[in-house]
């Protein structure tokens, strides 16, 4: 059975995430993160590297919600994979992890061209919890869009334009939101 991910997603304006928790007292995790997008017959799979650990990751759909299997790998696939294809996209973040009114928040701030991007994610165990999700009063002044759904703001979709130079942080605060 495949495993289903349920998950809304919020573009926020440009804030320094780890003081933003700091200064609410919110308890978080950082995670430095590296991720790699690789197409092979016309499928789009993802590898990439949390700190010291390694995935693979295939996703299926779009919107709130996708399916979604995962596996830990050793370095030395990752490091195969990457010498072996020519990833179609990169990109570097650090996400924090905090619980927040019961539900996990990730809160990714990208690197390099991309700096200065927040994201907000939120999974859920059901659609019904989903649709019922309230985001917590802190967070709601610096929530410029609910993305949930919009293929522009996939993390498939920005590391593609991010490693052939085509998009920065400016370009995605342009987008029309």
């Amino acid at each position: 059975m495949p495993n289903i991910e349920i998950e809304k997603k919020f573009l926020l304006q440009p804030i320094k995430v780890e003081c933003f928790l700091k200064i609410n007292s919110i308890k978080y995790e950082a995670l430095e993160v590296e991720q790699f997008y690789i197409e092979r017959e016309g499928k789009i799979g993802r590898i990439r590297k949390i700190n010291d650990k390694y995935f693979l990751t295939l996703k299926k759909g779009d919107g709130l919600v996708r399916e979604e299997h995962e596996s830990e790998i050793d370095q030395s696939v990752f490091k195969n994979i990457l010498t072996k294809e020519n990833p179609v996209g990169a990109l570097k973040k650090t996400r924090y992890k905090a619980k927040v009114d019961g539900y996990e928040y990730e809160i990714d701030e990208y690197k390099g061209n991309l700096e200065g991007l927040v994201v907000l994610e939120v999974e859920f165990e059901s659609e019904e919890q989903a649709h019922n999700f309230e985001l917590n009063d802190l967070f709601k002044p610096f929530v410029i869009k609910d993305v949930t759904g919009d293929i522009r703001f996939l993390n498939e979709t920005i590391a593609k334009g991010n490693l052939k130079g085509k998009i920065s942080c400016e370009d995605i605060y342009k987008i029309e939101t």
